[in-house]
């Protein structure tokens, strides 16, 4: 569990489809995800899989919902993804379109850099984004990850049965760079 100032982030459980759901079957939230939105079915079985990966050794995947202390509102969710074989982490969030522009986003952002270089030990952080997704990119920076690439068609979306390939930027921040 990683908590902050206004948040907590936990694993997922079984009772948290309303929240994943809401996430990963909304169009407006999920334009910039390559699998693009999940049915019903789909999104059980990724609540299952985020749920059983937190029993992995060593641990690959922390997927997490994030909760409002407030009133205890759950508005989306955070991840880390670890490649032990780089020592490097890949972080990222997504939110409830209610929760955006709140700051809640650089909230969690900062959160996942602090654990990722004080608990887990990592030597390099990386985010990834699409170039359209302008408020990802700039909480990005604000939270000092660096544009360390702009990669030209790199991602195949899925939407309908529409295939195409979109750019992608990716954002990274070394330990000795985190203050």
């Amino acid at each position: 569990m990683i908590e902050t100032q206004r948040l907590i982030m936990r694993p997922f459980d079984i009772k948290d489809f309303d929240i994943v759901s809401e996430l990963y079957g909304n169009s407006d939230i999920m334009i910039y995800m390559p699998c693009g939105c999940l049915t019903d079915e789909e999104i059980w079985a990724h609540l299952q899989e985020v749920i059983s990966d937190w029993n992995e050794r060593p641990q690959v995947n922390y997927e997490m919902a994030v909760i409002c202390k407030s009133d205890q509102k759950k508005i989306g969710r955070a991840r880390i993804h670890m490649a032990y074989e780089s020592d490097t982490a890949m972080i990222g969030w997504l939110l409830i379109q209610s929760e955006w522009n709140k700051g809640y986003a650089t909230e969690i952002t900062k959160s996942l850099l602090e654990y990722c270089f004080k608990v887990l030990r990592v030597h390099r952080v990386y985010a990834l984004c699409h170039p359209q997704n302008i408020g990802s990119w700039k909480v990005l920076e604000k939270c000092g990850l660096r544009r360390e690439a702009h990669y030209i068609k790199k991602v195949k979306y899925l939407s309908n049965s529409d295939i195409h390939w979109e750019d992608e930027l990716e954002y990274a921040i070394l330990r000795e760079e985190f203050v």
